[in-house]
């Protein structure tokens, strides 16, 4: 391999080597777990330090990420969309759940379907792109919002109010406040038809860059098919892919 390009991948592999929980490396860290020289190490490290990928602690002597990886993460967090990234992993859980998936958004008062994949089998739950649902019903809508605040929450009931769709839909503002606290904690919701009789759904959070809510990513299908341990499974299924998108997006968990 041509020496320079052979150098080039040291370099990248220092990089790639403080992402997840190595957020700070000195010198002899690097040179032990990537097995370059440690002589070699610190020329790669000045270099990466003059061009501003990477900063140094000057009380620790540890290495960390420097300002021009934030900034060019900000340039390519703000080109990449939920949408883009996110139909790979909603098709995997299609094939993996046999059931429907949805990627909703907010759009006003209501959640908006950007992205479906459809359940192959022929009895299914069936959704258009494009269809809209009120916020406080069903578990792609509520999952969106438990993640906005008390003000947006006080206007929507005072503008259009909590419709019952079904016998489970919630309408009682104290009692939905508290299971969007819920959503919240845990990180999923789940509807038992509350918009459609028969249909269950399990939906998580999807987040950007910065952890702001970008979508919701949400499977449902046939409450015949979707027993009590399927749902759990599903549960565990739709909070993975939610991981996966945002991880695509930028997201690093704290």
């Amino acid at each position: 391999m041509d020496k320079t390009f052979s150098s080039l991948e040291k370099a990248i592999d220092i990089l790639n080597y403080f992402y997840s929980e190595n957020r700070a490396l000195s010198a002899q860290e690097m040179s032990s777990q990537l097995s370059i020289p440690l002589s070699t190490t610190y020329k790669y490290l000045d270099v990466l330090l003059k061009r501003g990928f990477l900063s140094k602690n000057p009380d620790t002597k540890k290495f960390f990420l420097g300002l021009m990886i934030f900034k060019m993460g900000n340039l390519v967090a703000a080109k990449i969309k939920p949408i883009d990234v996110a139909q790979r992993h909603m098709k995997d859980l299609a094939n993996l759940s046999g059931e429907t998936v949805t990627l909703t958004i907010i759009s006003g008062w209501e959640s908006l379907c950007v992205e479906k994949i459809e359940s192959s089998r022929r009895i299914k739950l069936s959704v258009a792109m494009g269809d809209t649902l009120p916020l406080h019903a069903g578990a792609s809508s509520k999952v969106l919002l438990a993640f906005q605040d008390n003000a947006f929450l006080d206007a929507m009931i005072r503008n259009v109010g909590l419709t019952k769709l079904t016998e489970n839909t919630v309408t009682d503002p104290d009692r939905l406040k508290n299971e969007l606290k819920l959503i919240r904690s845990q990180g999923f919701a789940y509807s038992d038809s509350e918009v459609d009789y028969g249909a269950r759904a399990a939906a998580a959070p999807v987040l950007d860059s910065k952890g702001r809510l970008a979508a919701g990513i949400a499977v449902a299908g046939p409450r015949d098919r979707i027993n009590d341990e399927k749902a759990q499974n599903l549960i565990q299924s739709v909070i993975e892919s939610a991981a996966k998108i945002s991880s695509d997006l930028g997201y690093l968990p704290l």
